[in-house]
Parts: C-alpha cells; sequence; structure tokens
C-alpha cells in the first residue's frame, strides 16, 4: 500500500513539475511577444545559415509589416500581401501568405504567432539567457517541424532563432543587432518594381 502511495505521490510531483515548466515557457514567450509588440518599430541586423550556406541582412519590421533584405533574398510584407525576390531567379512572387510561410521568410513572426500554433517547453541554457522549443500543435500543413529560441534574459529579445523545417532543411539565425523607435513608411513595406527593373513578376495569388 505504502508503495502504490508512494508512486501516486511521485506521479502527482512529475505532473505538477511538467505544468509549472510549461506555464514558465508559454511566460517567456509571452513577455517576448509583448516587447515586440511594443516597440514601435523594429530594425535587426543577422547573419543566416541555411545548410552550409552563409548570408548576412538586415529586418524592419513595423507591426505585422516588414522588409527583409539580403545579397540572395527580399521580401516586402504590407501585412495582406508579401513579395518575396530570390537573385537566382531574379523573379518576384507574389503571395497572401499563410503565417507558416510568413515564419519561413521572417521568423520573427514566430515569437508573436506562437500561442495560436506552437507548444513551448524550456531547455537548458546559459546564464542570462531563456532557450524555448517550440513545436507545432498540429503537423497538418506546419512547414516547421521545430523551432529553438534563445532570448536574452533581461531583454526577452532574440539572439539566435534555429528551425527545423519540414523538408529537413535547417535554418539558423545569429541576431547581432536590434533597434527600435524609426518611423518608417509604409512604402518601406511595399514592393516598388522600379528598385527590379528586369526581375519577372509572378503572382501567384
Amino acid at each position: 500500500m505504502k508503495r502504490i502511495l508512494l508512486m501516486i505521490a511521485i506521479a502527482m510531483m512529475s505532473s505538477v513539475a511538467m505544468w509549472a515548466q510549461a506555464k514558465s515557457a508559454s511566460q517567456v514567450m509571452d513577455a517576448a511577444a509583448k516587447k515586440i509588440q511594443s516597440m514601435k518599430s523594429l530594425s535587426a541586423t543577422y547573419d543566416m545559415s541555411v545548410d552550409g550556406e552563409y548570408m548576412s541582412g538586415t529586418l524592419v519590421m513595423n507591426g505585422d509589416k516588414f522588409h527583409l533584405s539580403s545579397e540572395q533574398i527580399m521580401a516586402w510584407y504590407d501585412g495582406k500581401t508579401q513579395w518575396s525576390y530570390s537573385a537566382d531567379t531574379n523573379e518576384v512572387n507574389i503571395i497572401e501568405p499563410t503565417p507558416e510561410e510568413l515564419v519561413a521568410v521572417n521568423p520573427f513572426v514566430i515569437i508573436s504567432s506562437f500561442k495560436k500554433a506552437y507548444t513551448p517547453t524550456l531547455l537548458k541554457s546559459a546564464a542570462g539567457t531563456y532557450k524555448i522549443r517550440l513545436l507545432p500543435k498540429t503537423k497538418s500543413g506546419s512547414q516547421i517541424s521545430e523551432a529553438v529560441l534563445t532570448l536574452n534574459a533581461k531583454s526577452y529579445l532574440p539572439s539566435d532563432i534555429a528551425l527545423t523545417l519540414d523538408s529537413g532543411n535547417k535554418l539558423n539565425i545569429k541576431v547581432k543587432s536590434i533597434k527600435s523607435g524609426t518611423n518608417y513608411p509604409h512604402s518601406t513595406f511595399v514592393f516598388n518594381k522600379k528598385l527590379l527593373p528586369k526581375a519577372e513578376i509572378v503572382d501567384l495569388r
């Protein structure tokens, strides 16, 4: 009888510990989402690696809108429509993206959208940081099988975002700097054909 009671007690303690960890992970992600949402605007510089290929870029965000620029890829999103340019194909693809498609282009979006689509878990991390694994709540239609975020414990801003796509490809972003406060006009987040007059426009909407 004592053995049974002990096993029940251990099981209950394990359940409480798991619940507390999940709650802590959610609290950290909530704080990170609120931090980004509270910033009038955000500009970041980063280094990105995709399966052994490396590139540097800049990201500008204002609410749901963003503009991303690197040597190989550029993207604009005005809150509804996304324009994506690839230097390899010299094409600009136009879509109205799903939340998953947005994350694949701008991983910062995963911070604000985690509640609807992902389950967070705290991982062991270095002092002064939080490391959180995000797994999709449903695999149906998900383009991301796992995301691991490293956040500054004081600012709750990301320093590292690692994505594993459902294709098996891995994408890692090292955030070098983040600034806020600049006013960006709406045109910042809309593709202007004059910038790439020779690019082929492919409307996939």
